[in-house]
């Protein structure tokens, strides 16, 4: 799938990104979205949904959504992470059950199975100003297959922390690059 867009604008970070609460730090493997993420929620306006929650963003968002008195849905397909971390709700068909709480500003993709992620991109593509996706480094494609489907997006912004997962932020319409 090329993209279709007349511009498109690509920037890949791996140094620390600036200003991040000591909070939102990363500090293992399963939670190098963090980063990003913050600096996403920080620069949209509006609603946040999160796709697959846990230990890395779940609770984060939870506060961060609540101090700034936004609206927060949080939904997993794993009834046992729903309740552990007293998620919005469960669903089998997650994509189907997101598709009810968009337009947001900001779509959160970190679910399992992972393969089923470039499905979520692809199906909810236009009902987000900007979409982070955790585990996007070109070693992990064989088992997530995003690259294709984050190519086609206007913008993106690729955090590649050194020896963690990288995580991405693509958008039609915010140029993400301009963030760092």
């Amino acid at each position: 799938m090329e993209n279709s867009n007349n511009i498109y604008q690509m920037r890949a970070v791996t140094r620390h990104i600036e200003d991040v609460p000591k909070e939102w730090e990363s500090t293992n493997d399963w939670d190098s979205h963090r980063e990003l993420l913050w600096l996403a929620v920080n620069k949209c306006i509006g609603n946040i949904v999160e796709v697959g929650c846990g230990y890395g963003s779940t609770l984060l968002l939870q506060k961060y959504c609540k101090q700034n008195n936004q609206w927060f849905i949080s939904l997993d397909n794993n009834k046992e992470w729903v309740d552990k971390f007293d998620a919005t709700g469960y669903a089998e068909d997650l994509v189907g059950c997101a598709l009810s709480y968009v337009p947001c500003a900001v779509l959160f993709i970190d679910f399992a199975p992972g393969e089923l992620r470039r499905n979520a991109i692809s199906e909810m593509r236009d009902d987000a100003d900007v979409i982070v996706v955790h585990d996007t480094e070109p070693g992990a494609d064989y088992v997530y297959g995003m690259k294709e489907v984050l190519s086609t997006f206007k913008y993106r912004l690729d955090y590649q922390p050194e020896g963690k997962p990288h995580t991405t932020a693509v958008s039609n319409t915010v140029n993400v690059c301009l963030w760092i």
